[in-house]
């Protein structure tokens, strides 16, 4: 779920691990064509990206930005690729086919992926890489680079945003036990006081605590100075009501010290992303600890430690031959496929190939220290199709790469110009700027329209409007609407379905008049990026809530908008008669319903928010009927503390969707009623639901997979919890008179974005 305080610049640029490489889609060899033809012209022309601050770790180990990943993205390439709906290649090598939207689009890779299941139920995932690819210095790729960069993510002092070691892959957590870092041997003391040990000094003790406070208070800063710039709250507000704004609550007279104690008192010390950097306004907790101690120190507390015995090697990794690896894994795991596909760093260039020794348990660097790999943070070298060439004064310059597997690129030279958003557009029609991608809000739309007499698209600036990967929702909790106490009865999924009866017949209207072109409504609990969205041309698609309490459909297609009102409304009276509420014909309302129901809105008290139109119109029909809907536009921190706490009856809120359409998080009962990861706010316990779960989780077959996700959101459905309300729109605008729109990439999606064939990019 995206909460505003979460809702950063976080990397999504990448799928997962797959090494972010750009791949070749045919439907573009016109475009290949006319690039060609404007190459010699293009050489000497600079096409100018614009985007946000760089948090100069370009490295493909340790990037954590959207921004740095873009670099990353740009300079190096995966083991593997993926297609337009973000599934994964299998045949990279020889070029593998696939539909997207009625057209067939043909993808390449630097690898192919062969998965075996195995009748033990061990799965081996077999990795086999192209033989003529090179890195941009001209040095031979081979599978050893792959070895190497595998054993930089499974490092047991491993830092950074890779989680490829929590896969089931046989033999990692024999390789990763037995060793901590002196950072971690700190933490782990909680400040209690020093006691004598052979890992640290008291002087040391007390430095990095000293250390921890400072850069504890100036990440607590960060935040408040974040959301007073944020437009949240206005600069004379106290550092209390910015922590309010995060979810937290502090006295009035709180300082940046006491949101920090506040931070701790909630996470403990951990400063990891799951700990207190899930609350970081923009830099990490060990950013601000560098700052405070210096790069060199913090390189030493990074170090491992010996605290027992520890694996030489993962058993599960296998060296075939100098293209090919197997990673054998204990069970079966969906998400695998999704990150075994790493990026192909160069061991020669961020490791040492004297240390390099497959046979002998040596893998390019000292197991537990990664100060070499991460020497090299600010200055890439990789595969992809550009070659870092610098960062001087907020600007990336990259160089098209002569060793590109896929082909040198066409525009020599690519720069990545720091701005601010709201810049964006106004830079294009100046000239600054080729290619941004601008927030899709009110502003950035009149911007568009004013440069293109009215039009989003014109011939001043092209507009790409593509699917956001993920949905806007209204949720209900069963605990807390049911009757009789019993969240799973037919009649408790009768009272919620009524509700979500009249919530859904006016998505339509109030979603048009609030996005405009820029939202879509939906009909499941899916991000329609996925690949298993059901499609209108499914069989048994059908709108949200569009059945009577018999099964019969609602709507027809010639009823006008007040007559489709009415039906709902007469469909949700049969809802509740069937929840058992009492109805009254002659004054048309029900006598016996006490209970008042809420629905919170974070709307921040300005009721903008796209469902608040949904859930007021309702409320006026519900309150015809004798039953009480009380909508209340809270702030954030409000409707956060009441989701986290369980106690929302019915709320509006947004998910991110992963690659992976796995609803284990959000659906299963294990995280439900505060148990868990305590992500199932509906309450739902549905032993059938949990079973569907597990088979999609467990299978590699995606339609299969499909099929099985596709009931378990009719269950969802059933139960009255969730209602699918929009699908917004992300903008990539281009300069309509500089570059060669034809270049662009056709179908552009959340996983195919303006460089996915970033070789064929041309300007005019």
């Amino acid at each position: 779920m995206i909460k505003m305080r979460k809702a950063l610049a976080l990397s999504t640029a990448c799928i997962m691990a797959l090494g972010c490489a750009p791949v070749m889609a045919e439907e573009n060899a016109d475009a290949q064509e006319q690039a060609t033809a404007v190459e010699s012209a293009d050489a000497a022309k600079n096409l100018v990206y614009a985007t946000s601050t760089f948090g100069q770790k370009f490295s493909p180990f340790f990037a954590t930005t959207a921004y740095d990943m873009e670099v990353v993205d740009l300079t190096q390439a995966g083991a593997l690729s993926a297609d337009r709906g973000g599934a994964v290649i299998y045949n990279g090598i020889e070029g593998e086919t696939i539909d997207y939207n009625g057209t067939e689009y043909t993808y390449y890779g630097l690898g192919n992926l062969e998965v075996t299941q195995n009748d033990d139920g061990t799965v081996d995932y077999k990795i086999h890489i192209r033989d003529d690819a090179k890195f941009s210095d001209g040095e031979p790729m081979t599978i050893d680079d792959y070895i190497f960069s595998f054993y930089v993510l499974v490092d047991p002092t491993y830092d950074g945003s890779s989680t490829i070691y929590a896969l089931p892959i046989e033999g990692m957590e024999e390789y990763r036990s037995g060793m901590s870092t002196k950072l971690e041997l700190l933490l782990a003391t909680e400040r209690a006081g020093y006691e004598a040990n052979d890992n640290f000094t008291e002087d040391e003790y007390n430095t990095f605590w000293a250390a921890f406070d400072a850069a504890g208070e100036k990440f607590a800063q960060e935040i408040v100075d974040y959301c007073k710039g944020a437009g949240y709250n206005a600069e004379d507000d106290s550092v209390a009501a910015c922590a309010a704004n995060w979810g937290f609550e502090l006295a009035e007279d709180a300082t940046a010290a006491d949101f920090f104690a506040a931070i701790v008192e909630m996470y403990g010390y951990d400063i990891s992303d799951d700990g207190m950097n899930a609350e970081s306004a923009g830099t990490s907790m060990t950013d601000f600890m560098t700052g405070e101690l210096g790069e060199e120190t913090m390189l030493d507390l990074g170090k491992g430690i010996e605290t027992g015995e520890g694996a030489p090697n993962v058993s599960g990794l296998t060296r075939v031959d100098d293209y090919t690896v197997n990673l054998h894994m204990t069970e079966f795991d969906a998400t695998a496929v999704y990150n075994v596909g790493l990026t192909m760093a160069p061991l020669h260039y961020y490791g040492d190939p004297a240390a390099y020794d497959y046979e002998n348990n040596k893998f390019g660097f000292p197991k537990g220290d990664l100060s070499g790999v991460k020497s090299v943070t600010s200055e890439p070298i990789g595969a992809g199709p550009y070659v870092f060439a610098g960062y001087n004064n907020g600007v990336v310059t990259l160089k098209a790469n002569e060793n590109y597997y896929q082909g040198k690129p066409v525009t020599e030279t690519l720069l990545l110009q720091e701005s601010v958003d709201s810049d964006y557009v106004p830079g294009i029609v100046t000239g600054s700027f080729d290619i941004a991608v601008p927030t899709m809000n009110d502003d950035t739309v009149n911007a568009i329209q004013d440069a293109n007499g009215g039009e989003l698209e014109g011939d001043v600036i092209h507009t790409i409007l593509v699917d956001y990967r993920g949905y806007g929702y209204l949720g209900i909790n069963a605990d807390l609407v049911n009757i009789d106490g019993d969240p799973a009865s037919d009649a408790s999924k009768n009272l919620r379905k009524g509700f979500m009866t009249l919530f859904s017949v006016y998505r339509d209207t109030v979603i048009n008049s609030y996005y405009g072109d820029r939202a879509a409504v939906i009909q499941y609990p899916i991000s329609n990026t996925s690949w298993a969205a059901p499609k209108p041309a499914d069989e048994g698609y059908q709108t949200a809530y569009s059945v009577d309490v018999d099964g019969n459909p609602i709507f027809t297609a010639s009823m006008s908008e007040q007559e489709k009102y009415d039906a709902a409304k007469e469909a949700a009276i049969g809802f509740f008669k069937a929840a058992g509420f009492t109805y009254d014909e002659a004054s048309g309302k029900f006598t016996d319903v006490d209970t008042t129901y809420e629905v919170m809105i974070p709307g921040q008290g300005t009721q903008d928010h796209p469902a608040y139109g949904v859930v007021l119109a309702a409320s006026e029909v519900l309150e015809s009927l004798g039953i009480k809907l009380q909508v209340n536009d809270v702030q954030t921190s409000v409707w956060n503390n009441a989701l986290e706490s369980n106690t929302a009856m019915m709320w509006a809120a947004a998910w991110q969707s992963t690659v992976d359409p796995d609803m284990t998080q959000v659906y299963h009962s294990d995280n439900a009623h505060g148990n868990g990861t305590n992500s199932n706010h509906y309450a739902v316990t549905d032993a059938d639901l949990d079973q569907l779960i597990k088979e999609g989780r467990g299978s590699a077959d995606t339609e299969y997979r499909k099929s099985v996700y596709k009931d378990a959101m009719n269950i969802i459905m059933d139960w009255g919890v969730e209602l699918p309300l929009y699908q917004r729109k992300d903008c990539t605008v281009a300069s309509a008179e500089r570059v060669v729109i034809d270049s662009i990439p056709h179908d552009m999606t959340p996983y195919w974005g303006w460089y996915a064939e970033v070789q064929t990019l041309a300007l005019q």
